[in-house]
């Protein structure tokens, strides 16, 4: 299946964002925040900080991680095509290559219900994040840098929150907001991205359950279009 997961079914996709964001707080909804109120399990990622980072760093030197036009071209065009992803999970299925790959990042995922999508997520030095807006309001995104340059260290802007990744400490953010990261470092920037089930109520949330395992027809196509040559 060849296409654009994030510009499918537009129609069906407005209306459902519309829906939840009226049940998350509308325009009062929150931009940028600590994890932990909303994901309290990224305190595990936090405890086995060092192994996951080790394990990635492995990943990153063995294989080829594809560039996100080669993924998903369509929606590259709107955001960066050289930005490098690695889906180890994706709407609840596994890159079978991530057992080996990222064991830890691939156990907390399946062992964590509200995990949408466990990606590994690469910015060379020079790449930046055009503005955009996530595509789908079903889900909140969480960011744990594993490596961030110290020469002028990358900077994202969610609205008119600007914030300053630093290596270890993860943040909560609404991705549906506009969203930009200013990359002018000179150094390559790791970090592990987890979408998660966004907290609403229960009519809501089941309308997003059952609209996520929709999607999961997609999932074969970005895990095996990342995985990358070893």
């Amino acid at each position: 299946m060849k296409g654009s997961l994030s510009i499918n079914q537009p129609g069906v996709r407005k209306a459902l964002n519309r829906y939840f964001l009226k049940n998350s707080g509308g325009r009062n909804r929150f931009r940028i925040m600590s994890p932990y109120s909303l994901f309290p399990e990224s305190r595990k990622l936090d405890h086995q900080f060092d192994q996951i980072k080790s394990e990635v760093t492995k990943l990153i030197e063995s294989r080829d991680v594809r560039k996100y036009g080669d993924i998903d071209p369509l929606r590259a065009a709107e955001v960066s095509t050289d930005w490098r992803l690695y889906y180890a999970y994706m709407l609840g299925e596994t890159n079978t290559d991530a057992y080996r790959d990222c064991p830890l990042f691939v156990d907390f995922a399946e062992r964590t219900p509200r995990v949408v999508n466990a990606i590994i997520a690469i910015l060379e030095p020079g790449v930046t994040l055009k503005a955009h807006k996530g595509p789908y309001a079903g889900i909140l995104r969480y960011h744990l840098p594993l490596t961030v340059p110290d020469n002028n260290p990358p900077r994202l802007r969610v609205d008119r929150e600007i914030h300053t990744w630093k290596e270890g400490e993860g943040i909560l953010i609404d991705d549906t907001f506009e969203h930009e990261v200013y990359n002018e470092s000179d150094g390559r920037r790791i970090m592990l991205i987890i979408d998660i089930r966004r907290p609403m109520g229960l009519l809501p949330d089941a309308m997003n359950r059952l609209s996520l395992r929709a999607k999961r027809k997609w999932s074969a196509q970005f895990i095996q279009d990342s995985g990358g040559d070893i």
